[in-house]
């Protein structure tokens, strides 16, 4: 869900007396939990999906062969987990800023 998305629910959390701090990593691990899952499925299904656009270009003159090393793995690996924390970091800080009031009103 996007940020706006989740504001009504993270007002309602600080209405019934979760503290700021508490929301922030109640966020952080929602967003380390959903990271992992995202990772583990991602790095075979990946494996997988480079196997079979290979073979989609491969013909009877010219064959493609899959090819990946670990190093390449570990370092798309480190970009993902790197942007999953910037993007709580600034969920964490938008979740400072929420005004209750508006975020609790009706759809008009």
């Amino acid at each position: 869900m996007s940020f706006v998305e989740r504001m009504r629910d993270y007002a309602t959390l600080r209405v019934i007396g979760i503290h700021k701090k508490e929301l922030r990593i109640l966020t952080l691990i929602e967003n380390l939990i959903t990271t992992f899952i995202g990772w583990l499925i991602g790095i075979p299904a990946g494996i997988w999906f480079l196997g079979q656009y290979v073979n989609t270009f491969s013909t009877i003159n010219l064959e493609y062969t899959r090819y990946f090393n670990w190093e390449t793995i570990l370092i798309a690996s480190l970009f993902v987990w790197i942007c999953s924390l910037s993007t709580t970091l600034f969920i964490s800080r938008r979740i400072k800023k929420i005004d209750m009031v508006q975020a609790l009103k009706g759809v008009e």
